[in-house]
């Protein structure tokens, strides 16, 4: 631990930076301003230590350009980004990251001499039901060898996807195109799902996700049972992931509309927000948080209390009156 308290070992930014980053939640932005700081401004080596490519990267510049964070970047590919407080950082454009297009005799000599290759193709082949074909070759091959997924997490990405597939079509022999997981296989490298572990992870909460799926969806209005689309998705899991019931989510749902006239899913989400901020996990609780404190009762006027003098100063009294009769009688008064 002392270790991580060297003095040339210590960063810092702003209270406001450090704010903004926390609620807005958002990780890969969080990543990225913590790299340029921690590269002391260098871009280039904060990008070298990332390891973005360009489709992860610069989504999460522009986030950190829309909470006033970077500046915003321009739609041409940029020769440099200004960290806000953090002085000039230069960021060289990365090479379009695009995947090759790999030739029919690259996929053969691939299935060839890598062994490990060849038995993900005749896995995958036995889960898709289906012998692939080239274009199917080249998608597979393009996790493997370009976005460099290790076999076991292509295999958990493949049976998510068949799983998400049937869910979707309500049809337990439907089976993705290989095209459809390529597409989910780019949006996990950009999460960083490339291990085990963190895939892993990661299809644990899912699940949990999507147990309380539809009940949600019955709690925001739906009627007509159907799997969420993916920003209803987004929202879902978030509020999973704070762990708030159906019975809020209801209440949420009930305010938005009154105060919406209809559904508003980013509305909605704040005001969960705001509960899950406050602590609160009933009902009962946001209501009564949501009361005016109670005003206090006028009472009656205190009574005074009893005053019950010492016996000396009873006795200074009683000397001070005698005095007094004494001095009147002699002035004839």
């Amino acid at each position: 631990m002392s270790s991580l308290l060297l003095p040339n070992e210590i960063l810092s930014m702003s209270a406001q930076a450090a704010r903004l980053l926390v609620e807005s939640g958002d990780g890969d932005g969080a990543l990225l301003y913590l790299a340029l700081l921690e590269s002391g401004g260098e871009g280039k080596k904060a990008a070298a230590n990332l390891r973005w490519a360009d489709d992860r990267l610069y989504p999460a510049w522009d986030r950190l350009a829309a909470k006033g964070l970077a500046q915003p970047r321009p739609q041409t590919p940029p020769a440099a980004i200004e960290l806000m407080g953090a002085g000039d950082v230069l960021l060289p454009a990365q090479k379009k990251g695009l995947p090759p297009e790999y030739s029919r005799e690259e996929l053969t000599a691939a299935q060839e001499r890598e062994p490990e290759f060849r038995g993900l193709c005749r896995e995958l082949e036995g889960m898709l039901g289906r012998v692939f074909s080239d274009n199917d070759l080249k998608c597979l091959y393009t996790i493997y060898d370009y976005l460099g997924f290790p076999t076991e997490v292509i295999l958990l990405l493949t049976g998510w996807a068949i799983r998400r597939e049937r869910r979707q079509k309500n049809n337990p022999a439907a089976c993705p195109r290989m095209p459809s997981i390529q597409r989910e296989a780019f949006r996990w490298k950009r999460l960083g799902l490339d291990t085990f572990e963190r895939a892993e992870d990661y299809l644990r909460r899912q699940e949990g996700v999507d147990q309380r799926e539809w009940d949600i969806l019955q709690s925001v209005g739906v009627t007509e049972r159907r799997p969420a689309v993916e920003k209803e998705r987004e929202f879902i899991s978030a509020w999973v992931e704070m762990g708030l019931s159906d019975e809020l989510i209801r209440l949420a749902y009930e305010r938005t509309v009154y105060q919406k006239k209809a559904m508003n899913w980013p509305y909605m989400n704040k005001i969960l927000q705001s509960w899950h901020k406050a602590g609160y996990t009933t009902q009962a609780q946001v209501e009564a948080g949501d009361r005016p404190p109670k005003r206090a009762k006028p009472g009656p006027a205190p009574q005074p209390q009893d005053f019950q003098p010492s016996q000396e100063r009873i006795q200074k009294h009683n000397d001070w009156l005698d005095q007094f009769l004494a001095q009147q009688q002699k002035g004839g008064g």
